[in-house]
């Protein structure tokens, strides 16, 4: 005998078990008394006690039927028919010979009997295996992280969509910013112009950190392995600016400077070992290095950067400015370097 399983079930039962028999033996007393006063005693608790047997026999087959799940109308009605007659004998007997708590408590006895009862009986009938219990815990687990997965993904894909949008909207207004700073330069550079002109001034001002320079950044920084990449949740940045093309025609002047020495840049791009630059077409970087050591050379004190370019866009050869500006201050570094 599992001494474990009928201690479990005998704790199960008690409180139900002792309401009844409470509920019973009050009952029988107080249903005797009451009919003591119009007969013989031993008639009177006789009468109470077969009233007592009736319900105790029709809670019996209530509670039967209910574990085995039929139908008992008969049983129930009697059940309930004698609980709502005791109550009220029990509140009249304590009306009659005690107080108005008594009268209360004795009626609310029978009810809370009843309410246990029932709730041990559906226990009873709806109690599962161990096994059964243990899938329907691992099919309620399983399910709970799947939420609280689902959750996780959903949180964590508002939050890209959200900083995406921020990023993408200090993108445009860093763009607006930059548009109308480059509207106020352009105008005031208009009418300076116009109020004071001045002659060998360059067209345009060298760009400190191009979109090619921040993207060479971005590339070396993913490749090295401390950034992903970028995500495709925010556009690549694309130029603000393009930059101009220097493209001139061969043989313009440029600005009061000695006639070029075409000979001597087939001499200087022999002796680097490049292949002689040709004025309209790209150029590779030793080829823009030996071009603008031609030009810089070219006059008496050497030409600066400004007069440089001047000459390189006067001579027909074409890159972007950005380009011709890092190409010449490595050809400056490289000369100060010389001893």
């Amino acid at each position: 005998m599992d001494w474990k399983k009928a201690a479990r079930r005998a704790v199960h039962w008690s409180l139900p078990a002792g309401l009844t028999g409470l509920s019973l033996g009050w009952t029988v007393y107080a249903v005797g008394q009451i009919l003591a006063r119009q007969a013989p005693g031993p008639l009177a608790y006789t009468v109470a006690g077969i009233y007592d047997a009736v319900w105790l026999y029709a809670l019996a087959m209530e509670t039967a039927h209910r574990r085995q799940g039929s139908k008992a109308t008969l049983p129930t009605a009697l059940g309930w028919l004698f609980l709502i007659t005791s109550v009220g004998v029990l509140f009249t007997h304590g009306l009659l010979y005690a107080t108005a708590v008594v009268a209360v408590i004795g009626a609310v006895v029978p009810a809370a009997a009843k309410a246990t009862l029932i709730m041990a009986v559906e226990r009873e009938a709806t109690r599962i295996s161990p096994a059964a219990q243990a899938q329907i815990d691992a099919v309620r687990s399983a399910t709970r992280d799947q939420v609280a997965i689902g959750r996780a993904v959903t949180r964590a894909k508002t939050d890209r969509q959200s900083t995406a949008a921020v990023l993408e909207r200090e993108e445009h207004r860093a763009r607006g910013k930059a548009q109308k700073v480059r509207r106020e330069a352009a105008e005031k550079l208009t009418k300076l112009t116009a109020d004071h002109p001045a002659a060998d001034v360059a067209q345009a001002v060298p760009v400190l950190f191009t979109d090619e320079d921040l993207a060479r950044v971005l590339g070396q920084w993913s490749d090295g392995g401390v950034s992903p990449g970028v995500s495709h949740a925010s556009p690549q940045v694309s130029p603000v600016s393009p930059a101009p093309e220097l493209t001139a025609s061969p043989g313009e002047g440029h600005g009061g400077h000695t006639p070029l020495d075409w000979s001597a840049l087939v001499q200087v791009a022999a002796v680097a070992g490049v292949e002689t630059p040709e004025p309209g077409k790209p150029l590779s970087e030793e080829q823009l290095t030996v071009v603008l050591r031609w030009l810089r050379h070219s006059d008496n004190p050497p030409l600066s950067y400004r007069k440089a370019l001047a000459a390189y866009r006067a001579a027909g050869f074409v890159a972007k400015e950005e380009r011709v500006r890092k190409a010449y201050a490595a050809l400056i570094d490289a000369e100060d370097a010389q001893p």
